[in-house]
C-alpha cells in the first residue's frame, strides 16, 4: 500500500503509545519516541494555546495529525514539506470516518495485542482502496 502524498501512515493512542503503522517507507524512525513526542507536543500545545497540535515539521517532512474516537486515537501522516497540509487533511478526514465506522475506543483499548495486528487489516484494506479508486 502506498500513496504519493503520504509516506507513513500510523495510529497512536492518545498517550502516543504506537498502535500499527499502516504503510510506509523504509526509515530509522522509532514510532515510539514519535508518538511520544507528538503526544507531548499536542497536549502542550492544548494547555498554552487552547488549540489541538495539527501538524509538526520536522527535517525533510512534516507529521500531520488528525485525532478520532474522542481524542482518544490520533492518525499520523508523514508527508514531504510540499505537500499542502489541506490536501492531506482532507484525506485523513476520510481516514478517520473509516476508523470510527469499524473501531471502538472499548475494542481497541481492551484488546489483546499479543503483536496480531489483523484487528487493523479492514482499516488498511480500506485506506488501500481508497488510494486505488484516487488514482483511477
Amino acid at each position: 500500500m502506498s500513496s504519493q502524498l503520504i509516506e507513513h501512515l500510523w495510529i497512536f493512542s492518545k498517550t502516543g503509545i504506537p498502535l500499527v503503522e499502516i504503510f510506509h517507507h523504509h526509515t530509522e524512525l522509532d514510532s515510539s519516541l514519535l508518538g511520544l513526542f507528538l503526544a507531548a507536543i499536542d497536549d502542550f500545545s492544548k494547555k498554552i494555546g487552547d488549540s489541538e497540535l495539527k501538524s509538526v515539521n520536522i527535517g525533510d517532512g512534516k507529521f500531520i495529525l488528525t485525532s478520532c474516537l474522542k481524542d482518544n486515537i490520533y492518525l499520523v501522516g508523514k508527508c514531504n514539506l510540499k505537500v499542502k497540509d489541506k490536501v492531506v487533511r482532507k484525506i485523513f478526514k476520510i481516514f478517520s470516518q473509516f476508523f470510527e465506522e469499524l473501531y471502538t475506543v472499548d475494542e481497541i483499548m481492551s484488546h489483546k495485542w499479543d503483536d496480531d495486528l489483523t484487528f487493523f487489516d479492514i482499516f488498511k484494506d480500506r485506506i488501500d482502496l481508497y488510494f486505488q479508486m484516487s488514482n483511477l
